[in-house]
């Protein structure tokens, strides 16, 4: 598969599929292995499936596959489905302008 983005790495992508095998959870998974971090990008619930744990499935199953690969470090989004399964903020950006 041709990836378009540098660390984009669908093979480690998780998909779970309803009791009629259509879309009902997606994650995917960015890695890079030069400073092993593994960054969780798209997490993605079919509202009708939404509060079901399918998401922290998808999430569990992300983490074994990274982990497995040497991550050390799992990153995801800031808001309240990712804080309340133990998501800390751990990185502070900076950016830089030329005046």
């Amino acid at each position: 598969m041709l990836e378009i983005a540098p660390h984009a790495t669908s093979e480690l992508a998780v998909t779970i599929a309803d009791n009629k095998e259509e879309y009902a959870c997606y994650a995917g998974m960015w890695w890079t292995l030069e400073n092993k971090l593994a960054y969780m990008e798209p997490l993605c619930t079919i509202l009708e499936y939404r509060h079901r744990g399918l998401a922290l499935a998808a999430l569990s199953e992300l983490y074994r596959r990274t982990k497995i690969l040497g991550a050390t470090h799992m990153t995801g989004g800031e808001n309240e489905f990712c804080k309340k399964i133990g998501y800390k903020p751990a990185v502070k950006w900076t950016y830089w302008q030329k005046r």
